[in-house]
Order: structure tokens, then sequence, then C-alpha cells
């Protein structure tokens, strides 16, 4: 069987909470293959820096992209581990960041499409 992180080109990650006591787990994913690679207890630049360790220099050198939300410890694990790979925020937190603009245009006061302000300054490109 060949392994997960073989020719990864394009990951995302996410950390989501479970069960009530809110305790969160991280999630890679494989967005050409569009699976699950790799999860582990916790969130954070520590349990990311594990997913990194997990893998080869060079498979980590044939990564490109890394999709996700705003948190600072994501950029800081790609910069560390992947320097040559792009930062690009997600498809589902585009939306989220764009959809509490107001229905009204006339009653904006702020551009329709701000991100946020983690994001500022930065590059961004769009993986969908």
């Amino acid at each position: 069987m060949p392994s997960p992180f073989g020719g990864l080109t394009s990951i995302g990650v996410d950390e989501t909470g479970y069960r009530k006591g809110h305790t969160c787990i991280t999630v890679v994913v494989d967005h050409e293959r569009h699976r699950a690679i790799w999860a582990h207890d916790g969130y954070g630049r520590d349990v990311f820096g594990l997913f990194f360790q997990t893998l080869t220099p060079e498979q980590r050198a044939s990564i490109r992209v890394v999709a996700g939300d705003g948190a600072r410890w994501i950029d800081s694990c790609v910069h560390e581990w992947c320097p040559n790979a792009e930062r690009a925020p997600d498809g589902f937190h585009i939306v989220s960041w764009t959809s509490g603009a107001p229905d009204n245009p006339r009653k904006q006061q702020k551009p329709l499409f701000v991100l946020s302000r983690k994001t500022a300054g930065r590059q961004l490109i769009f993986a969908v």
C-alpha cells in the first residue's frame, strides 16, 4: 500500500472540537486526493509540527500550497517546514469571513471583501 504522504502538493489543515469539553483535534487533508491523511489530538504549532516531522524532507519539499484558516500557528509551521509553499485561505473560511457583510450595499461601511485583520499584508491565493 502506498504511503498517504507520497506525492503531496496541496494540503489543508484545520482544527475542530469534539466532545463537550472543548477537546480539539487537528486534521490534515490531501486536496488532490480528497481525503484526510493525518489527525492528532490538540491544535496549534506543536501539533501541526508533529505532522511535518512524520514527512521526509522530499515529501515536505513537494508541498506547494497549504490551505487553512487565518491562524498564525499555521503560518509559522509552513514557514519553518515548507518555506517554498504558499499559504491560502480555504473556501469554507472565505465564505464565513465574507458572509457577515450586510445585504444592503448602501448601508455598508466596510468593503464587502474583508478577510480578517490577521490576513492583512499577506499574499493570499485561493484554494477552492
